[in-house]
This record gives C-alpha cells, structure tokens and sequence, in this order.
C-alpha cells in the first residue's frame, strides 16, 4: 500500500477518534517534544552536572511518554477496526511496559549513540588536513544513511513490546526487538517514504511553533500503526 493510501487511511481512522481525545494527546506529544530541545538549547557544556542530568531525565520522560502515544494510538485504531473498548490515555506506561521500554531505550540509545559518535568523528576528521575532504564526506553519507536505517527498523518495537504486554507473551526485549527487526525486513523504503510524505507537515508545524502538531501527531502515529498491522497480516500470510 502507498503512502498517499496509508495517510488516507489513518485520517478516516482519526476521524472517527474525537478531538477531546486525541487533541490531549497529541498536545502532551508535541510538548514531550520540545521542553527537552528548549532545555538542551538553555544550557550549554559549562551548565554543570546537573543541568545534564535534568536534560537527561527530560529525555527519558520525552521517549517514555512518545512510546506511550504510539501504543495509545495504536489500540485506538484496532478499536475502531476491530471493536472493543476505549484505550486509557496512559495504557503505553504500565509497569510492564515502562520496565522492557526502558531497557529497549537503552539498547537502542547504545546502538545509535556508538553510530552517532562515528558520525561527529568523521565531521571533525573533515578538519584534519591529512583526511581527504571528499572521505571524510563520503563516510559521514554512509553514517547517516545507516542511522536512518536503524531508525527504520526499529520502529515497530515499541508495538511488539505492547503486543506482548496484552497477550502475556513471556520474551526478552531482545527478543521483542528481533520481532519488529523482522517485521521490517523488506519495508524500510516504504517506511522511508512514508516518513518524507509528512516532512510538509512538519515544516508548517515549524511555523505554527508546534500547535499544527496537536493534530499532526494522532494523523503520524494513527499512519505508522496501520503500517504494522499490515506488516504482520503480511508476515502471516507469507508463513503459511
């Protein structure tokens, strides 16, 4: 299914959501968002420990209440699809989720950190006389090229990890990232797509300094989600 499909879908899905629900939510998203970018633009690396620490927990608080909107979303689109009861605006943040999204940030924030270290060393390596110019350039595209496919690939890990959490289903985070690794295989370039199909959204979110996101936020997650349930259905069917 195309982007342009996927976005027509998730708007009917949106719809039938009401805004005293979704408006909330997408709001709490939008300033998870930012408040960690202000603080990181207030303080700089003469701010001291605790400055950081602050900017640290802001970020934890930020993934842990994004994974939440993914989820709460997520359950809103299978009971519009499916039926069922109204999701709690707070169902991504049980102690069972909060635990494995917590170790999933850190192995997540491992692998992308130990990537992101490898990009600053190939910007300042672009400085060093003795490192050709277009290597050093070369090698950042590439960096780049491959933290945006991680990003990618983990994307429905967050579902997976919900999946589990409602079902019971007893496995390792490692597990559960090997699921959504899986779910992936073969759709990143949809995904990517998917992705830069809101890059306009985004940049007048920009100009409305965030208040378009109340409204962008549901439309994005509501999209990713129908994306999964594809994936899965899919993966089913290939299985048999």
């Amino acid at each position: 299914m195309k982007a342009k499909e996927i976005r027509a879908l998730a708007r009917e899905n949106l719809k039938q959501i009401p805004k005293k629900v979704y408006m909330p939510m997408g709001l709490l998203l939008v300033v998870a968002n930012i408040i960690p970018n202000v603080v990181d633009q207030a303080t700089d690396f003469k701010s001291g420990a605790g400055a950081n620490i602050i900017f640290f927990l802001l970020e934890i608080a930020a993934a842990l209440l994004t994974a939440n909107g993914y989820i709460f979303f997520d359950r809103w689109r299978n009971k519009i699809q499916k039926g069922g009861e109204e999701p709690n605006a707070w169902c991504g943040l049980t102690g069972q989720h909060i635990a494995r999204l917590l170790i999933y940030g850190a192995i997540e924030a491992l692998i992308i950190g130990t990537v992101a270290v490898a990009i600053a060393a190939a910007v300042v390596g672009s400085a060093i006389p003795q490192v050709p110019v277009a290597v050093s350039i070369i090698l950042l595209i590439l960096l780049v090229v491959l933290l945006v496919w991680i990003e990618l690939r983990l994307t429905y890990v967050v579902y997976v990890i919900d999946d589990d959490v409602r079902t019971g289903q007893k496995r390792s985070v490692w597990a559960e990232i090997g699921a959504g690794w899986k779910l992936t295989k073969g759709r990143v370039w949809k995904l990517l797509c998917l992705n830069l199909s809101f890059l306009g959204w985004y940049i007048l979110t920009a100009f409305t300094l965030g208040i378009l996101g109340i409204w962008l936020m549901p439309y994005y997650n509501l999209a990713i989600a129908e994306t999964y349930e594809q994936s899965k259905e899919e993966l089913l069917i290939s299985n048999k």
